[in-house]
């Protein structure tokens, strides 16, 4: 999947308590627009090419890619979440890594972060370091495309609530709270009686995000809200980014098209 850093940056897996019932948690998320999306971007690029998925989570995003061709690599920090990936969904090509340093060097034509894994940096330095990141793992012309959730999503849905979700064959407890003064959000998850999962997200403006990207060596192609694929508005929950390593006018003509096909959906 295109899920998240599943690390407190500290070195713990934080979303090892819940590894195994993630793709359960998670099945009312839109994966099919994610893959509408980077199916349709990565029509720009040669056939052929190599995807870096960079926190691939359990490799939902992964395993719908390859019905597309796709050669993905799939890299997250969850020992946990990269287990599912290899057992569950046959995953080969997987690799354990921290955004901030990734293990490869004019690699890939295209990478993924998706599902808000950005929020997960807590430093603006690390945002920072995984744009450049990013940037030297693609090779000349490459495509990255990733997002991040607002306040608005935060503050609607995670803001000092406590909820159980029953799934059949298990209950989940979730625990949030957020702290505007810091822009970051306390989520803890347990399953029945198990182990709590406690993760951290920070809340960024996109303008620092896209300011990054460009320190870092990349041109910004857009800039979306992820529900209507046009730009941004103050009641935004979710911004995607498109950005190319090199001269984005390579792909202003055929972006034209691309841009069209996604807002219909």
């Amino acid at each position: 999947m295109a899920e998240k850093q599943h690390t407190d940056m500290t070195g713990q897996d934080a979303f090892a308590p819940i590894a195994n019932h993630y793709d359960a948690i998670m099945e009312h998320v839109d994966y099919a627009r994610w893959l509408h999306v980077a199916a349709t971007l990565g029509e720009m690029l040669p056939p052929g090419f190599r995807h870096l998925d960079a926190g691939c989570g359990t490799g939902v995003l992964i395993k719908k890619l390859a019905l597309y061709g796709w050669h993905s690599v799939g890299m997250d920090y969850s020992h946990g979440m990269l287990h599912v990936a290899r057992h569950r969904y046959a995953l080969p090509r997987l690799v354990r890594g921290d955004f901030r340093a990734l293990p490869f060097s004019n690699a890939f034509l295209m990478i993924t972060c998706l599902f808000d894994s950005l929020n997960f940096l807590l430093e603006e330095t690390h945002i920072e370091q995984t744009m450049r990141s990013f940037h030297e793992a693609l090779q000349p012309g490459g495509i990255c495309y990733f997002d991040i959730v607002t306040e608005r999503m935060i503050a609607s849905h995670f803001n000092n609530t406590c909820w159980t979700e029953d799934h059949g064959r298990f209950r989940s407890s979730w625990t949030s709270s957020y702290t505007p003064q810091t822009q970051t959000c306390e989520t803890r998850v347990r399953i029945n009686a198990g182990d709590e999962s406690i993760t951290y997200e920070r809340v960024y403006p996109a303008a620092f995000i896209e300011a990054a990207a460009c320190q870092a060596g990349f041109s910004i192609l857009a800039v979306r809200d992820a529900a209507t694929w046009r730009a941004p508005q103050k009641n935004t929950t979710r911004i995607e980014f498109i950005a190319v390593k090199g001269d984005k006018n390579r792909y202003r003509q055929a972006f034209k098209q691309v841009d069209k096909i996604i807002k219909r959906g």
